[in-house]
């Protein structure tokens, strides 16, 4: 199995450098490539079996995406084909059809995989916690962010809250999804506070993996989602 993790030297923002970290305690037989900005991706000459890209600065987005532009065509093969991509944090914003950056007053168009636009305001801070469902499986994880994402996505979202926000403050649908390319801006980091979803994106690339230090795993994250479910317990802030 190979599993490439794009960028993590400017892509690990909120502590999402520690979904690969805990991908590899997951998964301690798969081969990791970890590619560099400067570098060209491994996916695109390469079969792989899961890519991973974290949270980043909205520089750093921008060069993002004028990096990935002249490949999108193999990652629109790679989402056909049901390989499993996760960006978490405003990672996955680079996926949309276009970002504006209103303090700066720059728009950039994205990879336009998902017809979504996305806004970037830095006098608009979003903090929160999250709680959804990404089938079957509760998510909990937090939320820190400058931008939203517009557009219905009550069909093509990543988790449906229990509580708390989706792709901005009028939605109850969180995050995109394209077969297996899933968008979230739940951060935490979601992969170690989350081992039964860690489970089942590993499931997506045909591993039936056990979560790594699965017990006390699975105890912090009932822990969570029973503090997540009190209705005493505020979700959402602005900054």
């Amino acid at each position: 199995m190979i599993v490439e993790i794009l960028f993590s030297e400017v892509c690990g923002l909120f502590g999402d450098s520690q979904n690969p970290e805990y991908l590899k305690a997951t998964l301690p037989e798969a081969e990791f490539i970890y590619t560099d900005l400067v570098e060209e991706p491994y996916f695109i000459d390469h079969d792989v079996d899961m890519i991973y890209i974290g949270a980043m600065t909205e520089s750093t987005q921008r060069k993002v995406i004028e990096k990935l532009a002249p490949h999108k065509a193999r990652i629109v093969e790679l989402v056909e084909k049901n390989v499993p991509i996760l960006a978490t944090g405003n990672a996955g914003e680079i996926f949309c059809r276009k970002i504006d950056y209103v303090t700066e007053q720059i728009s950039v168009e994205g990879l336009g995989i998902f017809e979504f636009d996305v806004k970037t305001d830095h006098f608009d801070r979003y903090n929160g916690k999250a709680i959804a469902k990404v089938e079957d499986i509760t998510v909990v994880g937090f939320r820190s962010q400058f931008s939203f994402i517009f557009g219905d996505n009550s069909k093509c979202c990543f988790a449906e809250c229990i509580r708390g926000d989706g792709i901005n403050r009028d939605s109850k649908f969180e995050g995109l999804r394209k077969n297996n390319l899933m968008v979230t801006h739940i951060i935490g980091p979601i992969l170690p506070l989350n081992p039964l979803f860690t489970e089942y994106l590993c499931s997506l690339a045909g591993v039936d993996a056990k979560a790594a230090y699965r017990e006390a795993a699975m105890d912090a994250y009932e822990q969570r989602v029973a503090e997540f479910s009190d209705p005493g317990v505020v979700f959402g802030n602005n900054m």
